[in-house]
């Protein structure tokens, strides 16, 4: 079952003058509109494509890269405050936005913010959340194992050094004497699991 908010390769099932019909699956057929069609496409071909909403709420499919998908967290540049919320630039023609209620205090324009993207479940529409800490659970399991490599992303410092995201779905912690360059938050890194404690909690 293919998701909203996703990257999928998806077949050509027609071209009209709007675009390219994509082969969605259990979603239907999806419009790559013309201006992100590449030259000689033809039905039957095979195109990465990233699914999501426009601005009028259809499901529609683009080759623009975003700099996040559903379900996972990065660091965005707001750069827009509107009656509804405010707009981060996520790498795609229509910007992402983060409701007020989303917010863990209020976002100025020009300035970056972590955030965890998801498909909001009242209107199922993507959307953005400053409030990262509900979408993290230290209890939650895992099977991250001592020598993984796992991605990283700076998101708080603390006395004993720096918390990160792992992969996405959990907290772990970078010791500060062990840490030999300079971090920032909202940076991207690759690490290593270095020990699983018994309560579960993880050590990089």
């Amino acid at each position: 079952m293919l998701s909203i908010g996703q990257t999928y390769i998806l077949r050509v099932a027609k071209i009209t003058h709007q675009g390219a019909y994509m082969d969605a699956e259990d979603l239907g057929e999806v419009l790559l509109p013309t201006q992100y069609c590449p030259h000689g496409l033809a039905v039957g071909d095979h195109l990465p494509v990233f699914l999501y909403q426009d601005s009028e709420d259809r499901l529609i499919a683009t080759t623009q890269t975003p700099k996040v998908n559903v379900e996972e967290f990065a660091y965005l540049k707001a750069v827009a405050n509107t009656d509804f919320g405010t707009f981060l630039d996520w790498g795609l023609d229509k910007d992402l936005l983060v409701p007020f209620g989303e917010q863990h205090r209020p976002m100025q324009e020009g300035r970056s913010y972590l955030v965890y993207v998801f498909l909001n479940k009242a209107d199922g529409r993507i959307t953005a959340s400053s409030k990262v800490e509900k979408f993290l659970d230290d209890e939650a399991p895992h099977d991250f194992k001592p020598g993984q490599q796992v991605q990283l992303i700076i998101a708080n410092s603390t006395d004993l050094g720096f918390k990160a995201i792992v992969n996405h779905s959990h907290w772990g912690l970078l010791y500060k004497d062990e840490v030999k360059e300079r971090l920032s938050f909202g940076q991207s890194r690759r690490g290593v699991i270095k020990f699983v404690r018994a309560d579960g909690k993880i050590d990089l």
